[in-house]
């Protein structure tokens, strides 16, 4: 039935925007050709939908309106292929009027006629060299040589002499020369009037026309999502009153369609439950997934509630009234906003306007910060979401801020989860499978050589890395185990645990100073000097 009814869908058109220019009265006849092969169309869709035996189909069927008197006034009137525009002229079909008609006839077949009379004048007079003439002055004229001045007849009338011949008209050929002369303009106003009389009745079906579109367009969303469905191997979800979230097998719709031939897109489970898994905490290395992991969900859930198939083995949404989503960086230049100060402006209209309802898509917050300071806002951006009273939306929460990983331990609906890789021989494998429990690893520099940077780039890169790790553990900081301790004492992160050796030179001076016995000039050359290290002035 998909194939039967997408053939006469394709010649429908956009039947609202050609009914909007019928209101206007600035339809042309190309447009008018297309809205009746419009109409002609519904015919053997209502028929389909008629046959169908659905229930929806059937009521699709009663509302259709054929407009077959329309439709037959267009095909009598109207040429089979009518010029793109009006002023073209040859627009209305021949015996729709008999006036046009045979003004079209005199324009075509004007010189014809004026062969006949000089034939048969030359005959009549026995002016053998008689001949048709035509000028801006007198028009058409019968030009005779002096020669045969003596044969032309009286009723015939002088009206130039010239030197070898004189010039003459006759009453018939000046009632054909008002005809000929005036038939193009005379044939344009016809036109005119029959082809505006026509778009004002048709004018009178605006209404239903409209109605056909608005019934038209959701049998071709239907046509869409069946033929998606039965070429992606989509099924049928379960959307209810619920809030629980559970996709098996969930896809990508757009990206499994760009892998390469013989790959194929590595499917995911996933389940959101406000009581149990209300912020999933995505973990994983750069292009691991996790941003993908994101868009499907919100893909499906979409497609589920506009009453599409879904490309999942199986897929339970409970109703979402609005996703919100802070994925990808940008910035605002003409305004003067940073990337992170778009990113703050946008997840804060994310917190001001969830509803227990909501779904929110959360990817990387943060990063455009300092590390301490992105990682206190997403900390506090998922207590805060967990720690709703009523509105607990569904979230789901992609980092590399592995320190969030400890949130599991103290928020009972805030799970772990990671997109597996596989580390051989120095390479990383990015197997695209959602696990439970987080992971600490992000295999930044790993990516860094896949994209191409340049050897003695990623080598220095690993030599510092190694410095930083074994910097912190010296400190005792290793993991962020001081930033989650902090975290859950409700206190501020020291100023000092910071590496970096100016802020380390300026808390060795403080420690210096004895505060008792400091005067207030000696207080205010310490701060100056304090404020030389750090590069004031």
């Amino acid at each position: 039935m998909a194939d039967a009814i997408a053939d006469p869908l394709k010649q429908i058109g956009d039947l609202e925007r050609i009914i909007a220019k019928v209101a206007v009265q600035r339809i042309q006849p190309r447009e008018l050709h297309s809205l009746r092969r419009a109409l002609a169309a519904i015919v053997p869709i209502q028929e389909i939908c008629k046959e169908s035996g659905n229930r929806m189909l059937n009521v699709f069927a009663e509302q259709l309106n054929p407009c077959l008197g329309i439709r037959q006034r267009i095909e009598t009137e109207i040429v089979a292929d009518p010029p793109a525009q009006l002023n073209k002229g040859d627009v209305i079909a021949e015996g729709v009027d008999a006036e046009l008609d045979e003004l079209r006839g005199i324009k075509t077949n004007g010189k014809e006629f004026l062969l006949g009379i000089q034939q048969r004048e030359s005959e009549r007079t026995g002016i053998t060299s008689l001949k048709i003439g035509f000028n801006n002055v007198f028009g058409y004229f019968l030009e005779v040589t002096n020669a045969h001045k003596d044969k032309v007849p009286e009723d015939w009338i002088r009206k130039q002499t010239l030197v070898n011949a004189e010039r003459y008209i006759t009453p018939e050929i000046k009632v054909f020369e008002e005809k000929i002369l005036g038939a193009e303009d005379k044939i344009s106003v016809l036109e005119n009037r029959i082809y505006n009389e026509l778009v004002a009745s048709i004018a009178e079906f605006i209404q239903p026309i409209q109605h056909n579109a608005f019934i038209l367009a959701q049998i071709d969303c239907l046509l869409g999502f069946s033929i998606l469905a039965n070429e992606n191997q989509y099924n049928k979800p379960t959307v209810n009153d619920g809030y629980i979230i559970d996709i098996r097998d969930g896809r990508h719709p757009v990206i499994e369609k760009q892998l390469k031939v013989g790959e194929s897109y590595i499917s995911n489970d996933l389940l959101l439950d406000p009581e149990s898994t209300q912020i999933m905490m995505i973990t994983g290395p750069n292009m691991s997934g996790k941003s993908a992991i994101l868009r499907q969900t919100a893909l499906i859930t979409i497609m589920a509630q506009i009453g599409s198939f879904v490309p999942a083995e199986a897929a339970t949404i409970g109703l979402v009234d609005k996703i919100f989503t802070r994925v990808g960086a940008s910035d605002s230049i003409s305004t003067g906003e940073s990337t992170f100060m778009v990113e703050m402006n946008e997840t804060a209209s994310i917190m001001n306007n969830l509803s227990a309802r909501s779904l929110i898509l959360l990817d990387e917050i943060g990063r455009g910060t300092s590390t301490y300071d992105g990682l206190s806002i997403a900390w506090s951006i998922a207590e805060f979401l967990h720690e709703q009273p009523i509105q607990k939306a569904r979230t789901l929460f992609a980092t590399h801020y592995h320190e969030l990983n400890d949130m599991t331990e103290r928020f009972p609906r805030i799970k772990n989860f990671h997109v597996a890789v596989k580390e051989v021989n120095q390479k990383v494998l990015f197997l695209r499978k959602l696990k439970e429990g987080g992971t600490n690893h992000s295999f930044g520099i790993h990516v860094a050589r896949m994209a191409g940077m340049p050897k003695r780039i990623v080598d220095r890169a690993k030599e510092i890395l190694k410095d930083l790790e074994r910097m912190h553990r010296q400190d005792g900081v290793e993991g962020g185990s001081q930033f989650v301790d902090a975290a859950r004492q409700g206190m501020q992160l020291s100023f000092f645990q910071l590496d970096d050796p100016v802020l380390e030179q300026v808390r060795d001076e403080l420690k210096k100073v004895n505060i008792d016995n400091l005067t207030p000039v000696e207080a205010l050359l310490k701060l100056q000097e304090i404020k030389r290290l750090t590069g004031g002035r």
